[in-house]
């Protein structure tokens, strides 16, 4: 319309740019998940034989048991990151054991890093589910957690998982620091913005309760559709 604003044409181009947006995060999830088969099954494995032969040589010889020690346990390190850089990337359970596993997994390694009490009501996430949305619930899921262990420094950490009125909501919360959701973000909080862009391209919506000294709880809602969940829905 002349004069006017065409709302059709700004309508069509956000559908675009969120089209693109979508497919650049699943291309790359897909190499994601092409290194982390790499680095467990090539390079992992190789390792895996080398430790072997080394711990063999080593068990055998008396006279070089120093170095031969000294160059298995840098062996077994490199497998144990090898290992941890592949789960991070793509973790195995995700695809075979399911979202509720993969998350649980998260969370029960993180806190016993930290020694702190971890508490999940988490059903929901059994519940079948579109490959993209449990995928970016992984992903919140991950990252949350993650900067819950850099920066909060907490003495408890909460996940629970809900549908209804066909929504997911995933609620992560801690006990620790906290921040002011005011500030101009710093590099402790970045990664908020990714998690909001990641939740929208499902049509999700990603809100924060915090204050300094009051912890943190992150809600990630996603809407599903009926027919996904319903023969599976866990009772609220």
């Amino acid at each position: 319309m002349e004069g006017g604003i065409d709302t059709g044409k700004d309508n069509r181009a956000m559908v675009r740019r969120q089209d693109l947006a979508r497919h650049l995060v699943a291309v790359q999830e897909e190499q994601r998940l092409r290194l982390s088969r790499e680095l467990h099954d090539d390079l992992g494995q190789m390792l895996a034989s080398v430790a072997l032969e080394l711990h063999i040589v080593r068990a055998g010889s008396r006279e070089m048991d120093n170095r031969l020690e000294r160059a298995a346990m840098l062996i077994d390190q490199l497998s144990a990151k090898v290992h941890d850089v592949a789960w991070s990337l793509r973790p195995a359970d995700l695809d075979r054991l399911g979202l509720r596993t993969s998350v649980e997994d998260l969370a029960t390694v993180l806190c016993s890093q930290l020694g702190i009490a971890c508490e999940m009501d988490i059903e929901a996430l059994s519940s079948p589910l579109p490959a993209e949305i449990a995928l970016t619930l992984y992903r919140i899921a991950q990252e949350a957690l993650t900067n819950i262990g850099k920066h909060a420094a907490p003495s408890r950490v909460s996940l629970t998982a809900h549908i209804q009125d066909d929504r997911l909501r995933l609620t992560i919360e801690d006990d620790g620091r906290g921040f002011d959701s005011r500030a101009e973000p710093g590099a402790g909080h970045l990664g908020l913005a990714g998690m909001k862009e990641r939740l929208a391209l499902v049509g999700g919506e990603l809100s924060i309760e915090t204050d300094r000294g009051k912890g943190t709880t992150i809600y990630a809602d996603v809407p599903l559709e009926p027919d996904d969940f319903r023969s599976n829905r866990p009772e609220i």
